[in-house]
């Protein structure tokens, strides 16, 4: 059970959220730990509200103060999802929980339908979340380390072999109709070109992507410097001589003043955003013979596939890819500089 200290400084947390955002709240919560270390606070209060109902949106609020402003917004908002569907179901205190509950919630989850590998991301965050109340003294135990996780069907990695990316390459065209002759003409779309060409070369995660400006390229060496919020670390990832010809020649014909890399199309030429991002690449797919789902990841399993098959060693493609969770031998004892990794790419995994 939580100490009567633990409760006071998280009820002052969960009461200024409302007012202060991620970085200030965490300063607030060390500021509390470091006022209240030779202080032993004895007065008897309530742990939680008395219903169901209450103990539930106060648990909740306690994770909005404490633990969402350390994780991403899309996985904070996917832990809030997940959980309120749960609560839903369950109609319990999430204190109350048995693996039962879970375990009855994992399996109607399944029966609508979803693959294993999605009750297992679903069974992964309730998990997570359960983990966290341990730790915050909320509960005992977490009733989901029980539970055994649903068998996957393995299946080969979904990737683009190399004629599929010249068929997205030839779609890269925009039917247009002269003014003057009302001809049908194709006029190369040098945005779409250069979308293909930079996450075919950098193998950047969407967030990634959407987040470079223009200046954060190095046109010399094909160098980016990019922030993986997943890893939450900074790695480097590089511009093939394909690539930065279609990135320089794609951003010498833009006529707006935004920063971004990658714009809309239309007026005013905004920053693109994911959602953007993954239509442009369903329009290209939609004028392709591909015949597929084209989408952004998909261009880093492909690069990671041809990697491989050139021979290059998977530490140094898991390097490139930004993966956080490596080899412990490669992650603390053999240092791998960015060079060593761009060197990696530039043999393996450039276009010939």
């Amino acid at each position: 059970m939580r100490t009567q200290k633990e409760i006071f400084r998280d009820n002052i947390l969960t009461s200024m959220k409302p007012y202060l955002d991620s970085v200030t709240m965490d300063i607030l919560n060390q500021t509390i730990v470091q006022a209240l270390f030779n202080i032993n606070i004895v007065e008897m209060g309530e742990t939680l509200p008395a219903t169901n109902e209450n103990t539930n949106e106060c648990i909740m609020e306690l994770f909005e103060a404490k633990k969402a402003p350390k994780l991403s917004k899309y996985t904070a908002e996917y832990y809030r999802r997940t959980m309120n569907n749960f609560i839903a179901f369950v109609g319990k205190s999430l204190i109350d929980v048995t693996d039962m509950d879970i375990e009855y919630y994992l399996n109607q989850y399944s029966k609508k339908g979803n693959k294993a590998v999605t009750v297992n991301n679903e069974r992964r965050v309730i998990s997570a979340f359960f983990t966290w109340m341990r730790r915050n003294h909320l509960v005992t135990e977490n009733p989901a380390e029980s539970i055994e996780k649903y068998v996957e069907t393995e299946k080969p990695i979904d990737h683009l072999e190399d004629w599929e990316v010249e068929a997205l390459r030839d779609a890269c065209k925009v039917k247009i109709v002269n003014k003057v002759t009302q001809i049908e003409e194709y006029r190369e779309s040098l945005r779409d070109r250069a979308l293909i060409e930079f996450l075919r070369s950098t193998a950047v995660r969407i967030g990634e992507c959407v987040s470079v400006n223009i200046e954060d390229i190095n046109w010399e060496t094909g160098d980016i410097l990019v922030y993986g919020q997943k890893g939450r670390a900074y790695r480097t990832v590089c511009l093939d001589d394909a690539a930065r010809f279609h990135l320089k020649k794609y951003v010498d014909s833009r006529k707006d003043s935004d920063p971004a890399l990658f714009v809309s199309l239309k007026s005013p030429h905004k920053r693109m955003t994911r959602c953007g991002l993954r239509s442009a690449l369903k329009q290209i797919a939609k004028r392709s013979i591909v015949g597929r789902n084209i989408y952004p990841h998909l261009f880093r399993k492909t690069t990671a596939t041809n990697m491989a098959r050139r021979g290059c060693p998977g530490e140094l493609i898991s390097l490139y890819l930004g993966h956080k969770n490596g080899n412990v031998t490669n992650k603390h004892y053999a240092y791998r500089s960015p060079h060593q990794v761009k060197n990696a790419f530039l043999q393996y995994g450039a276009a010939a």
